[in-house]
């Protein structure tokens, strides 16, 4: 569920990106740390839902 709402804010500063392009560079990076976030988080649901299949094995 949290990566939904990074993909939300991910999308809200890309539109902010379109309007607003002399913050751009700024903003670039914003969205590039999401979405490094956003890797990070739904690798570490991965490998807990993974630990959690093994448990009940």
């Amino acid at each position: 569920m949290d990566s939904v709402f990074l993909l939300i804010d991910i999308l809200i500063l890309r539109i902010i990106l379109l309007l607003m392009p002399k913050e751009g560079l700024i903003l670039k990076k914003i969205i590039k740390f999401f979405k490094l976030l956003k890797r990070r988080i739904d690798i570490l649901n991965a490998e807990t839902e993974l630990q959690f299949i093994l448990d009940n094995k």
